[in-house]
């Protein structure tokens, strides 16, 4: 394919032309001493000098489609980029070497996104700490049990001279509902 000129390029690799005219002036990309650019040249220079953590069209505004590390190079767009890192040991593995930061670089943003947003759920109230959930529960549960443990031995007297099956029953039925009625009054757990 012959060269192409800054539009051209642009049209072709999906950008606008003050994209590339920004990736030559940074010297992402390289055009020809005549101004053309060589687009299977500048796709691969654009592929190895792309920062994945920004987004790839700063018009549109379309994120970066992003590959896990040691998936092919195709899904970054770049036909033949994988072949071109491997058949070009004049770069001494820079390549590889790129691709690997970036992806790095990638992992990395995506760590630091969840842990803001763990974070902020936090902060909002929608998360809260595993360690005091449990310490809280089972102190719930050690009130639940000294309180089930303890009605024998308030009705015990007062159950040892009643026969009334019904007046037992009674008796049992409140003992139970004073002590559920206890529980839930109980300090709630903390959001």
């Amino acid at each position: 394919m012959a060269g192409l000129t800054i539009r051209a390029y642009a049209r072709h690799r999906g950008v606008s032309h003050t994209a590339v005219r920004k990736a030559l002036a940074t010297g992402r990309i390289k055009a020809d001493p005549d101004g053309a650019i060589d687009p299977a040249a500048a796709d691969h220079q654009w592929a190895i000098s792309t920062n994945l953590s920004k987004p790839r069209n700063s018009v549109t505004g379309v994120p970066k489609k992003r590959r896990a590390p040691g998936a092919p190079s195709q899904a970054l767009g770049v036909p033949g980029l994988e072949e071109a890192a491997m058949s070009s040991p004049a770069d001494g593995g820079a390549t590889r070497l790129v691709s690997s930061y970036a992806a790095s670089r990638a992992a990395r943003e995506a760590y630091l996104a969840r842990l803001a947003k763990l974070e902020f759920e936090q902060k909002s109230g929608k998360l809260i700490d595993v360690d005091e959930v449990r310490a809280q529960t089972f102190a719930l549960g050690r009130r639940a049990r000294d309180g089930l443990l303890g009605v024998p031995d308030r009705l015990a007297p007062i159950l040892a001279g009643e026969s009334d099956p019904a007046v037992i029953h009674r008796l049992l039925t409140d003992e139970i509902e004073r002590g559920l009625r206890e529980l839930s009054n109980a300090m709630p757990l903390k959001a």
